[in-house]
Parts: structure tokens; sequence; C-alpha cells
């Protein structure tokens, strides 16, 4: 089978396909037009999250048999059209978890204990002790929705800070632990102290985190959002930072993270949290990691190995 791969992939990983005889190019700095042009030829196509394969480039992908994303999200495929056509789809699940699951607590600590923005007053000259007394972790409830590879992982490194732990899944019965309390979306907006997503851009996550929702909680909240930016709603986090009831956020998605494509409404929106001192954003770097990086290309060759031996 003919192979394509349009992303960055590491030279260990190119010279591995190559010393395993594989029939492929490597075009990384292909642009849409150039990958339509070609992917005709091809039965595997490897890719991170260059382009949409959209309906338009799917009739392109005449002898197309197998995707393999470096990755798990698939919001930018039309999943349903490519099984229309035969088109299988394999992810790397749980490559990049722990690296997300890192991020996360490090942008909760950095929140929770005002690093960065004190941070940014030292280097100011400005010695701020009281404006910047920390709230511990300690016995504090946080709530997770989405308990699959990522919620998971960072549930387990969250489980040492002495935290009660809330985990919701929509579907999936029978995980909860000594560690992590299987709840429902009611407990979750009863008891948290800290919200964090783990969950897939769909149809029915989109925009799922809005101004209603958030105004459910009974407490004020820490937001973390590691997941995709579409399924929060901009202006209504920022209305939610207004009113107190999100008192800190940590972003490392956009609902628009192609910064030359913005609406002025969503450059006024991110110019908006830009200026908040309780909001740190991160350019979706959660799952980017040197390690995570390895593990998503070993998992690509383990699907490589299985459908061309």
């Amino acid at each position: 089978m003919k192979i394509l791969l349009i992303d960055d992939f590491s030279s260990e990983f190119i010279s591995s396909m190559t010393s395993k005889g594989y029939d492929f190019r490597y075009f990384p700095e292909a642009r849409k037009k150039e990958i339509s042009a070609i992917i005709g030829e091809y039965e595997v196509l490897i890719m991170n999250s260059k382009v949409a394969i959209d309906r338009e480039m799917a009739d392109q992908a005449k002898r197309l048999k197998y995707i393999l994303r470096a990755g798990i999200g698939t919001d930018h495929f039309d999943m349903e059209y490519l099984a229309e056509k035969g088109i299988q789809v394999f992810i790397t699940a749980g490559a990049n978890a722990d690296s997300v699951a890192e991020h996360a607590i490090g942008m909760l600590l950095g929140l929770r204990h005002n690093i960065f923005r004190s941070f940014d007053e030292v280097r100011k000259f400005e010695w701020k002790r009281e404006a910047n007394r920390g709230c511990e972790l300690k016995g504090k409830t946080a709530g997770i929705i989405g308990y699959g590879h990522t919620g998971s992982a960072f549930a387990r490194k969250l489980s040492g800070f002495g935290c009660e732990i809330l985990a919701y899944d929509k579907y999936k019965r029978g995980f909860g632990s000594e560690q992590v309390q299987e709840a429902g979306p009611d407990l979750l907006m009863e008891k948290c102290d800290i919200l964090s997503l783990h969950i897939p851009l769909t149809e029915e996550t989109l925009g799922m985190i809005n101004l209603k929702y958030l105004q459910g909680f009974h407490k004020k909240i820490t937001f973390l959002n590691l997941s995709r930016g579409e399924i929060v709603v901009t202006e209504d986090l920022i209305a939610a930072l207004d009113l107190g009831i999100v008192t800190a956020a940590g972003l490392d998605v956009l609902e628009n993270e192609k910064f030359s494509t913005l609406t002025s409404q969503q450059q006024s929106d991110y110019e908006n949290l830009f200026q908040r001192k309780n909001v740190i954003l991160t350019p979706h770097i959660g799952g980017w990691s040197f390690e995570s990086k390895q593990n998503i290309e070993r998992a690509l060759m383990e699907h490589l190995r299985r459908l061309i031996p």
C-alpha cells in the first residue's frame, strides 16, 4: 500500500518506516490544494490536523482505505461520510494523556497559588504577598467531565493533592475507585470547586459550556479546558468571569486558534481574556510533549504493522 504523511514527524519515525520497507511519501510542507491533488494515489494517510478531511477531500481520495490520526481528536474529519466510503480512521488513544494531565495540574497550581500573576508583578518590581495569598487543593472538590484516557490520567495525578475527585462521563459506568467517585452532573454542580474538561468536540458538546450551565454551580469555580475550544462559548465564559462565577480559568484551547481568521467579536473576546490576571492561556500544547510525540509515533507504527503486515 502507498502511504502519504502530511504532518511533521520525527526523523526516527521516518527512518523506521524506511527500514520496514513501507512505500511512502513524506510531504510535511503540503497545503490543502497540493494534498487534494495527490491524495487519490494513496491507500493510507497519516496526519495530525493539517487539513480537514471533509466530503470534498474524501471524494478526491479514490483509493484511500485508512487514515491514521496522530492524536485523538477527529472533529476535523467527516466521520459519517468516511464510514460511508469505507475509510477507517485510527487514532492514537492515550498516547498524550499524561502530557495533558501534567499540563492541567500545572495550570491548576498556577491559578490557585497565583504563580503566573505574581511572577508578572515581581518582574515589574511589585512585591505583593497578601494580594497573592494562594488557595490549596487539599480538601477541595475537583470535578472532571469526561473519564477517558486524559480525564483518568488527570485524576491519577490530582489524587496525590488530597482532593475529593468527582468524575462524570455520560458514556461510561462503573469506573469509580478509592480515589475517584463516579458522579452525575448535578453532584458536580453542587460540590465542585474545580472543573476540568476532558471530552471530544461533537455535535452534542459544541457550545456545551455556556453561561446558563456555569450559573448552575453552587460554588465559585476554577475552570480548566484542555479538550476543544468550541466546547466553551467564549463570550459566556467572559460573562461568568465578570460575575465571579468562575474565579480563574486555564485554557489550552480556543474557539478559533487560527488568529489570522478571527472575527471582530473573537478578536475582542481574546483581547479581553489576555488582559485578565486570573486567566492563563497556552497554544494547544497540553499534549505536546517530547514524550507524547514518541508515544504517538509508536502507536502509529503499531497501527501500520497491523494493517500492513
